[in-house]
């Protein structure tokens, strides 16, 4: 958590400080990145005493994607971890594609999986294959959850999103919710 005190003596001690908001601060080498709460979420800023300029957009923008694909990677693993404790089967994998890094996470028995894409443009795409109906939102909340600030969310419905059908494993995720 971020404070502002109003003297030296209540840092130390700990007492009497405002909160601020969020923060979260990072070093790799001499660049600094520091996140801070906003109204969108936390934001991130790069410093360097080294480089400025291009140099350091680009070794920004190179770090930003790294700590991006860390936090995707982490997250993931999690869901899926939390889906075995809801007693699905659930297996995570890597692949690079055209379109950027892509984690598949494959459930149940059969060919049911939610793909999700790190553009190189920071975006991150998140897909549901083998899943009809409704269920597909139960199978992609925990992630959404984790990545996104709901203002962030842009939805694209696939035709099968309307399908009357709903999925009995993925119904054990929303059961053991509830």
């Amino acid at each position: 958590m971020w404070q502002a005190f109003r003297s030296d003596l209540q840092k130390k001690i700990g007492i009497g400080g405002e909160m601020l908001g969020k923060l979260l601060t990072g070093t790799n080498g001499d660049i600094h990145i520091v996140f801070m709460e906003t109204e969108d979420g936390l934001q991130p800023f790069i410093e360097c005493s080294s480089l400025s300029g291009e140099e350091l957009e680009r070794a920004g923008g190179q770090l930003l994607r790294e700590v991006q694909t860390a936090y995707l990677r982490c997250t993931v693993e999690e869901v899926a971890r939390q889906y075995r404790q809801s007693g699905l089967s659930a297996e995570v994998r890597e692949e690079p594609t055209k379109d950027g890094l892509s984690f598949v996470i494959t459930m149940g028995r059969s060919n049911k999986s939610v793909i999700v894409t790190q553009r190189p443009d920071g975006t991150v795409e998140e897909r549901v294959k083998g899943i009809a109906g409704r269920s597909c939102t139960t199978a992609t909340e925990l992630i959404e959850r984790g990545l996104a600030h709901p203002k962030q969310l842009n939805r694209t419905w696939a035709p099968e999103y309307n399908a009357t059908v709903e999925d009995r494993e993925i119904q054990v995720l929303r059961l053991l919710r509830d």
